[in-house]
């Protein structure tokens, strides 16, 4: 009888427990993180007899989540790369926008400006078309600083977010750290799991998905190691170690993520960290926002330079030589503060600059550089001293003082080109359009030879041409005698239509067009162009600058390398844009199968509701049976 009665009861606290369990997963099916819990059952221990085992009734062996760990990693990993892909393209298309923007660009201004010069081309001496030239060059310099502005403030955006997203990542690791910490406490001795706090801690981890790639490792004692981007510690047990963002040990303006370990000190990891929005910010600076600034300096380095080389061999309005034009910036050196010695860049080759950032390192010995850009060496020539420097990519790098081992620095050759860009010359009789010197022949020559404007084309040196310089034909030896000394070759046959040079004392190298056959004795002259003021020669080489391949190994004009980053945004936006739409369709499908195990579907919850009555009923019926039949054995005893 008693154990019809116990077999009853045992029923009625499962099904009891059963109805609690389904009852609690209707209340969560819409709470974020909840998992559906299920009862398990196992049967009582059997009671032996001298007719065989009589069965003892029910118990709840545990009561566990519906949970996959495999889908919640799949889950989390698209939720970081999704998030990942979100941001960089936000980002990136904020400067795609800009950048490629008629109105915003820099296309139209420098195409502007261009078309000045060649408005002054036609009339050099025009006052108002000088005027126009310089107000071209102002609103050119002003769209350098306006777009590097903005990119300075996009980095600034980029750093705050750092900090806040690192802040967040903090919290929510201490917040792992302290669940663990209360799960580790109930786990102790009891073998059911703490479901509710385990899928608290299944939402905190979810969450820093969002910042950050994520990896966990189980602990025996239900702790969960939490690992994010490349196997970065971040919650280890009851601990969590914090984030924090620090300056470039070179480039203060450059952020690093660090990691302070406890007891182990602090860490950079910026190169390890992946994935969510922590990772996105990182790859759009470094694959996105550096190039673009760095490419535009290099745009402004580049215009600055040989429009600056090519304005210097002009004269202007008053038979001056030409200046500077555009103030040109020189390739920024940031030295680690432990350094002994000292360096200087300049610009040796403008062709040879790459729009890259280098790590410039001393052992003691040798001298090794860094493009930080692609990760590959570069290959150093020279000594280092001011007679012959170091060269590479373009720079020229003097060694000073007495470096010592470990010596380091971070070279931005174009970084500061668009923000220190400027136009030096403020009057418009300072242009120099005209050529400084000029060529004629020298009294009644008789053969056919014929000599061109030509062009100073290398100043080295601040004196106009004090004397004329003849040149003297001297049929024997095929060669052109200089008044100033030294000689020319040239052959009729051979060297008709080729371009000459002659070195100009204190002035620079002249070069110029012969053709034909002149006669021995035939003389040419080169003289200063005194008076010459409406003279377009320079004019139309300036304008010419426009259409020049002067950048990225003389293979690129101004524009092609402003398209370049154009196009180079455009392209990364895009594909950050597909991939982001691909991450989202495939983290839809992982929360869907996730959902599928772990979710609450209240029509089975509902025919589990009434299963579980029934049963309970049923189990209730057994208990007043056994009550029944125990009056019975007493009605019976008593009579």
């Amino acid at each position: 009888m008693a154990n019809i009665l116990n077999t009853g009861v045992s029923a009625l606290n499962v099904f009891k427990r059963q109805l609690a369990t389904t009852g609690h997963n209707i209340a969560n099916v819409n709470t974020e993180g909840y998992s559906r819990q299920r009862v398990e059952l196992a049967t009582l221990a059997p009671q032996a007899g001298s007719d065989g085992f009589t069965g003892s009734g029910v118990n709840v062996a545990a009561i566990r989540r519906n949970y996959d760990d495999y889908l919640a990693g799949r889950v989390r990993a698209y939720n970081a790369s999704q998030q990942e892909y979100a941001i960089y393209q936000e980002r990136a298309g904020q400067v795609d926008n800009v950048i490629a923007d008629a109105a915003s660009g820099l296309d139209a201004m420098m195409q502007g400006f261009f078309a000045s010069i060649e408005d002054l081309s036609v009339d050099p001496t025009s006052i108002p078309a000088r005027n126009v030239m310089l107000n071209r060059s102002e609103v050119l310099v002003d769209r350098f600083h306006s777009l590097d502005s903005w990119m300075d403030d996009l980095r600034n955006q980029v750093d705050r977010d750092l900090e806040n997203f690192t802040s967040e990542i903090n919290g929510l690791g201490s917040a792992i750290a302290s669940v663990n910490k209360r799960i580790q406490a109930l786990s102790a001795g009891i073998k059911n799991p703490p479901n509710d706090l385990l899928d608290e801690r299944d939402r905190l981890i979810d969450e820093l998905s969002q910042y950050v790639k994520v990896d966990t490792v189980a602990q025996d004692n239900g702790a969960i190691n939490v690992f994010i981007g490349n196997g970065q510690a971040l919650v280890i047990g009851e601990n969590a170690n914090r984030m924090s963002v620090i300056n470039n040990a070179e480039a203060a303006d450059r952020k690093e993520l660090a990691i302070d370990i406890l007891g182990a000190g602090s860490a950079v990891v910026t190169g390890q960290i992946s994935g969510g929005k922590l990772g996105g910010l990182l790859r759009f600076r470094d694959e996105v926002l550096d190039p673009a600034q760095n490419t535009l300096g290099l745009v402004a380095v580049g215009l600055a330079e040989r429009f600056n080389a090519l304005h210097r061999t002009g004269m202007d309005l008053d038979g001056d030589l030409g200046g500077d034009y555009f103030a040109l910036a020189a390739p920024e050196v940031l030295a680690n503060p432990g350094n002994v010695g000292s360096i200087s860049v300049g610009i040796d080759n403008v062709a040879g600059l790459q729009p890259h950032e280098y790590q410039l390192v001393y052992d003691g010995a040798n001298w090794s550089l860094t493009d930080l850009t692609t990760g590959g060496n570069v290959a150093l020539s020279g000594a280092g001293t001011a007679a012959n420097p170091l060269l590479a990519d373009g720079m020229a790098i003097v060694v000073g003082g007495a470096p010592a081992a470990g010596d380091r620095y971070r070279l931005r050759p174009t970084r500061d080109g668009a923000s220190a860009i400027d136009t030096l010359v403020k009057n418009t009789r300072d242009i120099a359009a005209a050529d400084p010197v000029r060529t004629a022949p020298a009294g009644a020559n008789t053969g056919t030879g014929q000599i061109d404007a030509g062009a100073l084309v290398t100043r080295t040196g601040n004196t106009p041409l004090a004397a004329p310089v003849t040149l003297s034909y001297d049929s024997a030896l095929k060669q052109f005698n200089l008044s100033s000394g030294g000689s020319i070759p040239y052959d009729p046959a051979t060297d008709s239509g080729n371009t000459l040079t002659v070195t100009l004392a204190g002035l620079g190298d002249f070069s110029f067009r012969m053709t034909g056959n002149p006669a021995n004795g035939d003389q040419f002259v080169l003289a200063d162009n005194t008076g010459g003021v409406g003279d377009n020669r320079n004019a139309m080489r300036l304008s010419a600058l426009q259409k020049t391949s002067l950048l990225f190994g003389n293979s690129a004009t101004l524009g092609d390398a402003y398209g370049y980053l154009v196009a180079d945004v455009g392209t990364r936006t895009r594909q950050a844009a597909d991939n982001a739409d691909v991450q989202a369709q495939l983290l839809g499908q992982a929360e869907s199968a996730r959902s599928t195990t772990s979710g609450v579907n209240l029509d089975e919850e509902a025919a589990d509701l009434v299963r579980f009555q029934q049963a309970y009923a049923a189990a209730a019926q057994v208990v007043a049976t056994a009550n029944t039949l125990f009056e019975t054995l007493l009605g019976a005893v008593r009579s």
